[in-house]
């Protein structure tokens, strides 16, 4: 009886507390290791949709590209010669460029004056606008009727924009855009120098003509540039690759 009662009593009670903290500590641990690996995996998700948008907006501007530079090289068949751009003082101003009327083509009323319209517009554009914005007195792709004017390309409405707003019957002015728009109140935008906020955002596609070209002297320069973090990224028609310069 005396070593019966020698017996050592088990504290059932502590030795429940004490699984229970481990029991605890053990899942807090889980919890973490959980929170650490759901943290990664949305890293990845976040890197993988940026990638995939990059890889969207890369492709896109690359069909424009192309879809432009099939409209350019049938001007050339048309006319035997690239479409012309805006030089003047020694210098191609690519931003500023006449493309958007030239593969379109333009009626031309010489008994006004010279003006221009785009078919299936009423509203002119006026010769002092393609004089002051493009240094050119007409347009090689235009005509007096339908007929005489070769249409290269047919543009949706989100790729041209203007750069400039008619009043009264002279139409606007307006340029090939690159669907990425300049960031805001960006001091390097294209049209920093417009003051309505929407017309510093358009992005317009650059262009040099034949003979100014340096990149492409036996044919014409190109390009799309948009913004992607702190670099520019350049999209071209004379590199596969995706070009980049400093901000």
């Amino acid at each position: 009886m005396k070593d019966e009662w020698a017996r050592p009593r088990v504290n059932m009670k502590s030795n429940d507390a004490n699984l229970n903290v481990r029991g605890a500590a053990f899942t807090l641990i889980e919890l973490l290791v959980v929170i650490g690996i759901i943290a990664l995996l949305a890293g990845f998700v976040v890197g993988g949709t940026r990638y995939a948008s990059t890889k969207m907006k890369e492709n896109r501007i690359r069909a424009e590209l192309q879809q432009l530079v099939t409209a350019i090289e049938a001007y050339h068949a048309r006319f035997n010669q690239y479409p012309p751009d805006n030089f003047v003082n020694g210098a191609a101003n690519p931003v500023t460029n006449q493309l958007f009327y030239e593969l379109t083509g333009v009626l031309v009323d010489d008994d006004k004056g010279g003006r221009f319209h785009l078919p299936g517009r009423q509203r002119w554009l006026d010769t002092s606008l393609v004089q002051r914005f493009f240094h050119t007195d007409g347009f090689v792709n235009s005509g007096t009727s339908p007929k005489e004017v070769k249409q290269c390309a047919a543009f949706k409405s989100d790729q041209h924009k203007a750069i400039v707003s008619g009043t009264g019957s002279v139409d606007d002015v307006e340029v090939l855009r690159v669907h990425v728009d300049w960031p805001a109140n960006d001091p390097q935008a294209p049209f920093s120098a417009m003051t309505e906020p929407n017309i510093k955002r358009i992005n317009p596609w650059r262009y040099v003509g034949h003979g100014h070209a340096t990149n492409n002297p036996d044919g014409f320069d190109l390009w799309a540039e948009y913004v992607d973090g702190a670099k520019i990224k350049i999209i071209c028609n004379w590199s596969k690759d995706v070009l980049e310069k400093g901000r």
